[in-house]
């Protein structure tokens, strides 16, 4: 597809006239053509850039070429170094010009060829040498030469110069000492266009106060016939900046709905038109959307977006401070949130502040506008105004990748996705085709978008999904993430300060996306695949976990059979990766939850599982205790360590097994190590040791047998 900009090139054919200026300038050329004086006149012609000013010329210059009586001469005088060679330069354009019009009508001003004898005589045998020899003769001379020519041509001359306003301080001073100087030639006509404001300011300084006023009454001895351009109709403007949003719309194929349409509408009549003065700015307005949608389509919101440009050219001061200050348009104002009260007040105060000042130069009805825009664009300022709680905001905005999300903010002045994010036109492809890809693909596919951003990013937009997949696509997403569990890990992730790691958010997602499931038999017969031996042990035990959320049975996803079922399903899925191998030395961090399910649900082969794998093995006991005896972390100690083996550790080990078996275990194959030395209870300190949990167990076994020994004598008295 190919995109075009528009290039604000100004137009030249009455044809093209979009603002009703054709008949102003065609009523300056009339004017012109059926002037008697011979005297020569000057006409200004003021508007602020981009109001239309050279299509005006562009107009008179196509009126007065169709008069052979006129002749027109266009000054670029940014094109001179210094003030003299600006004069000597435009009097031999003019000389030049005159001198082809003498020599193509010889016959007509015989007399004057009479009187010099020939045109080449008087500057030169060859008109293509005027400047040549125009260049060693002094200004006066030269100045009265071209006026003489002026008088014996009849013909009406008219100078254009245009742009006076983009020249610096010294070069529009020049420029203006150049028309006073040949103001007076006859059957001359000079219009010059300029921002009358920006040139009295410029040439100000040099007379008078030395201000602005002062450079106006330079101009109005200057400037014989002074014209405003005419103001363009708002109308016209308004059709004119659609037409260009429309263009911008259509090139890149957005389907826009309804309701983002009115969106835009509305904020943009409403906040922006108002300071749409010139073509110019519509032109601008609509080449900065037409560059930035392509860069940004499906990565953005594409309302919020059309209406940052439109900022950016209406409001420039306020585009550069949003920018460049997220954190006053992103970030909360609520005492909800990380700010305490004092520190809210205080950033309230800040932005009121800055707000302010960007707007010192605004009407109040622009500063009303740009305010109620900012407010549309980012919520987060009700909470500073109104105090308006955002309190699902966050999760909505992220959704609709409104600028206001932190996850997007700075896509929107960056012009693509930032490193370490998603692409969201690849993602929702991804997404999009989860119903009908093999899992095998699909597996390759996330694996690619997890390793271009983060485990943590992937979960992100995926749980932007999470209730509008169908069935298929649950099953398919769900069946790939559990396989791949092991790539979402609980440590080194954003999730993991206080939130879970990635592994735990990835199984919360499945169970979310089960829980809006309607058929929930459906549901239970997948959620058994995920305890299967094709998935991570790991993933598929926190799947486990995350299935039985819940207080009530109201709550819960499942009835009480099912999810015994799903315990002994992961059971028998750990005990044959285990094969040989006691399952509280593969998987001693996943003990509690299988050996308490599978206790209820059969005590006795329980037991048996147990005590087949000491009685082989005596010296087991050891790695059965440590395996559940608790492990701890912290500030001094980041890894896990064994902690103490607590009494209510201890209530639970004898809750699985006999306790007196256990007891006589490591009495006969510890005895002499459990003397050497006192039993330990460490509070901090990462100093346990696999025998000293042995000697914890006995501690407490001994406070159970003296309590035991007490209750029978009290029972004997």
């Amino acid at each position: 597809m190919k995109y075009s900009l528009s290039s604000d090139k100004p137009v030249e054919n009455k044809e093209q006239d979009r603002f009703q200026r054709y008949y102003f300038s065609k009523r300056i050329a009339d004017t012109i053509v059926n002037r008697e004086n011979d005297e020569g006149i000057i006409i200004g012609i003021y508007g602020a850039w981009g109001e239309g000013k050279t299509s005006v010329l562009n107009f008179i210059q196509k009126e007065l070429g169709s008069n052979d009586d006129i002749l027109t001469v266009t000054l670029n005088p940014w094109r001179y170094n210094d003030e003299e060679t600006l004069i000597k330069n435009f009097l031999n354009k003019i000389a030049f010009i005159l001198g082809k019009e003498l020599d193509n009508k010889k016959e007509k001003f015989g007399e004057f060829i009479e009187k010099y004898g020939s045109f080449g005589s008087i500057i030169g045998k060859d008109i293509s040498e005027i400047g040549k020899n125009l260049a060693s003769v002094d200004l006066e001379t030269l100045k009265n030469r071209v006026d003489e020519f002026l008088k014996e041509s009849k013909s009406k001359l008219v100078i254009f110069v245009d742009d006076i306003d983009r020249l610096d301080k010294h070069e529009i001073y020049s420029l203006f000492r150049l028309v006073k100087l040949t103001a007076d030639f006859s059957n001359t006509t000079y219009i010059l266009s300029f921002d009358e404001k920006m040139v009295a300011s410029s040439i100000g300084e040099r007379f008078g106060a030395g201000n602005e006023k002062s450079g106006q009454n330079f101009l109005e001895k200057i400037i014989q016939v002074p014209l405003q351009m005419p103001q363009a109709q708002f109308d016209a403007l308004k059709k004119y900046c659609f037409e260009l949003v429309d263009k911008a719309i259509n090139e890149n194929e957005l389907n826009l709905s309804k309701d983002e349409v009115q969106r835009f509408v509305s904020a943009f009549s409403s906040n922006i038109l108002l300071r749409l003065k010139t073509p110019r700015l519509a032109v601008r307005y609509g080449n900065s959307i037409s560059f930035a949608i392509p860069l940004l389509k499906g990565e953005v919101n594409h309302i919020d977006l059309m209406l940052v440009e439109a900022i950016k050219i209406f409001y420039p001061k306020h585009y550069d401070f949003i920018k460049n200050n997220s954190h006053y348009f992103t970030s909360s104002y609520s005492t909800h949130s990380n700010y305490n009260s004092q520190g809210v007040s205080s950033k309230k105060e800040e932005l009121t502040e800055h707000l302010d000042n960007l707007a010192s130069d605004l009407t109040k009805r622009e500063k009303e506008a740009i305010f109620n825009l900012l407010k549309s664009l980012f919520p987060r300022l009700d909470e500073a105004f109104h105090n308006t709680f955002q309190h699902e905001g966050e999760k909505k905005w992220n959704n609709e990748k409104r600028i206001v999300s932190t996850s997007y903010f700075k896509r929107y002045f960056s012009y693509a996705v930032i490193d370490g994010e998603l692409s969201d036109v690849a993602f929702d492809e991804f997404m999009n085709s989860l119903d009908s890809t093999e899992l095998k693909d699909i597996g390759i596919a996330m694996k690619g978008l997890i390793e271009l951003s983060s485990p943590d990013t992937f979960l992100f937009k995926a749980r932007t999904y999470e209730e509008n997949l169908n069935w298929k696509s649950t099953q398919n997403l769900s069946l790939a993430i559990a396989i791949m569990g092991n790539s979402f890990p609980n440590n080194g992730s954003f999730f993991s300060f206080g939130m879970g790691g990635a592994q735990s958010q990835a199984a919360i997602f499945i169970y979310n996306l089960l829980k809006n499931h309607e058929n929930k038999e459906e549901a239970f017969e997948f959620s058994k695949l995920l305890m299967g031996e094709h998935i991570p042990f790991s993933f598929a035990y926190e799947m486990n976990n995350w299935l039985r959320t819940g207080k009530t049975e109201e709550e819960k996803l499942f009835v009480t059979a099912q999810y015994v079922e799903l315990a002994k399903v992961l059971r028998e899925r750990a005990l044959k990766d285990c094969g040989v191998i006691p399952l509280f030395e593969k998987y001693p961090e996943h003990l509690a939850y299988i050996f308490s399910t599978w206790r209820e649900e059969n005590a006795e082969g329980f037991e048996a599982y147990i005590k087949n794998i000491i009685d082989k093995e005596p010296l087991k006991v050891q790695n059965f205790l440590v395996a559940l005896t608790p492990t701890a972390q912290s500030s001094n100690h980041p890894e896990p360590y064994k902690s103490n083996l607590t009494k209510e550790q201890y209530g639970y080990i004898i809750s699985l097994i006999d306790k007196d078996y256990i007891h006589v275990t490591l009495i006969e194959n510890f005895k002499d190590e459990l003397e050497k030395d006192k039993v330990q209870f460490y509070d901090f300190d990462n100093k346990q040791t696999d025998i000293n949990i042995l000697r914890q167990f006995e501690h407490w076994y001994s406070k159970d047998k003296e309590e035991v020994d007490v209750e029978e004598a009290e029972i004997i008295e």
